[in-house]
């Protein structure tokens, strides 16, 4: 799965960044591992970074930062990936700070985990779904799905490569029958099952059974709506959003969101419709495919044609 050339890896301490960390450890190549987390979260990805690290003997460099710095990551972000959508933002921004910390050590070409839990369903909104109904779901996401990681790096200057999605494993992943991909531990329906069944013995049971933890929760910028309500006063923000849907017709659900939504406008201007006849968001505007059920550009969801 590993046959990139590279010299850095992603090491959040879940399952798939571990499995990777794991194959390039008995490859005898020289890479260097790479985490990161908020501080003022409880840092749940570098505790389990740090064992994987210990438990592989690899190298493991760990990038913490504040909210100040944060805030002036999101500013790069959003310029990067043309989106005022918080939780995009908020996994993105954790991204954005490991490939910094990668670009700093000299890593030119990085390893992530990105495509495991599309392919695996490893996302409980899938895993929970009946086995008749899990490969439609399976087969959607995977038309639509897209790492930030990639055009981050890019604009860094590195190279992000997903070897999940690479084209023959990805293509063994998707001709998977879905009762390999989930399965039951302890009476609880459980995600990615033929992966961690096949590393067990090789991981640590606490790494091979950790659940998914989306790269908010376990780098802790899911702290950030509370951080941004604290920063904007009610009045501020009533009037900002009244203001912007007045004048831009986007309408504005928080204020993490108000912060990401002034970001773009002075970079991008107000989201625009480019075709009137086509379907658009009913939150911002901006065009969509027709069987999109999210948008890109705010982040809201929106029903299916």
């Amino acid at each position: 799965m590993c046959e990139y050339s590279y010299n850095g890896t992603a090491l959040s301490g879940g399952l798939d960044t571990s499995i990777v960390n794991y194959i390039s450890s008995n490859q005898e190549k020289n890479f260097e591992s790479v985490s990161v987390g908020f501080k003022e979260s409880s840092l749940e990805d570098l505790d389990y970074a740090r064992k994987v690290a210990d438990e592989l003997e690899i190298e493991n460099h760990i990038r913490t930062f504040n909210f100040e710095e944060a805030k002036e990551a999101a500013e790069k972000v959003v310029g990067i990936l043309e989106t005022f959508d918080p939780m995009e933002i908020r996994n993105s921004t954790a991204l954005y700070f490991m490939l910094e910390k990668a670009k700093e050590l000299g890593i030119e070409k990085i390893l992530t985990g990105d495509g495991s839990d599309e392919l695996f369903a490893g996302y409980s909104f899938l895993y929970e779904l009946s086995m008749e109904k899990l490969p439609e779901s399976l087969e959607k996401i995977w038309k639509n799905m897209s790492f930030s990681s990639q055009p981050i790096a890019e604009s860094i200057g590195i190279e992000a490569k997903l070897p999940f999605l690479s084209k023959d494993f990805k293509k063994f992943a998707q001709n998977i029958e879905p009762e390999f991909k989930v399965g039951r531990r302890k009476g609880e329906k459980i995600g990615k099952w033929i992966l961690r069944k096949a590393y067990e013995g090789r991981l640590s049971d606490e790494i091979i059974w950790r659940r998914k933890a989306p790269i908010e929760v376990g780098s802790g910028t899911t702290i950030f709506p509370k951080k941004f309500e604290s920063e904007i006063e009610d009045d501020h923000f009533r009037e900002k959003k009244k203001k912007i849907e007045k004048e831009d017709n986007v309408k504005i659900r928080s204020e993490e969101q108000l912060f990401y939504y002034e970001l773009y406008r002075s970079k991008f201007g107000v989201p625009e419709t480019e075709d009137a006849e086509a379907r658009t968001c009913p939150y911002c505007g901006t065009n969509l495919s027709e069987k999109t059920s999210f948008c890109r550009t705010c982040g809201n969801g929106v029903k299916e044609k």
